[in-house]
């Protein structure tokens, strides 16, 4: 949170006579900004959940833009021992430190100040894995302002339910994917090789000589969120873009994957998918969540990996010539 925006809040909220519990400050997350607040009323002796869209106040004027809803007691108690019982987790600055410092977009920052002890997490769009003890947290705070932020909601737990993999991008840029001038943005770039592209999940992921790059465009907003395996990034997002525009997909070979035979019978959750790119010394190439990886082609030939997808007898054909 920046220097102003926590002076003006702190004076806010002591005109207000109210103490902070714990609070979310949500910044440039697709292009607004929120505050969220846990708090205190010595006014009335109540606990209250403040809600503040911080893109509609101006001059930082929030008394007519702060939105209270009450809370019940056996919730915040329940706040306050869930904070307290995970403090040795979060003990570490590494675990609370965890935004990323390439882009300024996502920003999440949660600020706890639970029996005289202030810790500050920050992340970029997700809660991560390790903060699993704030997810009932948040989940009590969102359920306590406008329903019109339970998307947003969502959006920030999904790691923590499964639902998307921490992608920590190299670039998150006002652009549209379709339009904008793209030696602008990356300057005039070589085009290189994109053997695979394709849109999953609503994501485009793309393999451009042997890296991942992963382009998650923001319909509505215009905003492009840029991720690659190699450092030396512009020129594979360039080629990648352009073969977006020019419709240059391929469809990746799809495989499904368990350690137990019968789970492909029984269709379990147990079961795991992934995009695979082709085959190399005996193992197939495959996008294992947002880095490349191998997987034997014997696990295939003993039963434990299937392929599926319309183009299953491509990939058979190349397994045939690795024999």
């Amino acid at each position: 949170m920046t220097k102003d925006l926590m002076q003006a809040i702190v004076k806010f909220l002591t005109k207000k006579k109210e103490n902070v519990i714990v609070d979310l400050y949500i910044k440039n997350y697709n292009k607004a900004n929120f505050y969220i607040a846990l708090v205190y009323s010595k006014k009335v002796e109540m606990f209250k959940v403040l809600f503040i869209p911080l893109d509609i106040v101006k001059n930082y004027d929030f008394e007519n833009y702060a939105c209270y809803q009450f809370i019940n007691s056996i919730l915040v108690n329940y706040i306050l021992e869930t904070i307290n019982n995970a403090k040795e987790k979060y003990k570490d600055l590494s675990i609370r430190n965890q935004d990323n410092k390439k882009i300024n977009n996502y920003y999440i920052e949660i600020n706890t100040y639970v029996f005289s002890e202030n810790y500050i997490f920050s992340a970029t769009k997700y809660l991560p894995k390790e903060w699993s003890f704030f997810y009932d947290i948040i989940v009590i705070l969102f359920e306590h302002v406008p329903n019109v932020m339970q998307e947003l909601c969502r959006d920030i737990l999904a790691v923590l339910d499964n639902r998307e993999t921490m992608i920590f991008y190299q670039k998150s840029i006002d652009f549209n994917l379709f339009k904008d001038d793209a030696i602008n943005e990356f300057g005039k770039q070589c085009l290189l090789e994109v053997s695979f592209l394709e849109k999953v999940n609503g994501m485009y992921f793309g393999i451009v000589n042997d890296e991942l790059v992963i382009l998650d465009f923001i319909d509505g907003k215009n905003i492009l969120n840029l991720y690659c395996t190699t450092s030396d990034y512009d020129k594979y997002f360039y080629s990648c873009l352009m073969a977006i525009r020019n419709n240059r997909f391929k469809n990746y070979y799809k495989l499904v994957v368990s350690n137990n035979i019968s789970d492909f019978k029984n269709n379990t959750n147990k079961l795991e998918y992934y995009l695979c790119y082709g085959v190399q010394n005996d193992c197939f190439k495959i996008i294992d969540g947002v880095d490349l990886g191998l997987l034997p082609v014997n696990r295939y030939r003993d039963g434990y990996i299937k392929i599926i997808g319309d183009n299953q007898d491509e990939l058979k054909l190349l397994l045939d010539t690795q024999k």
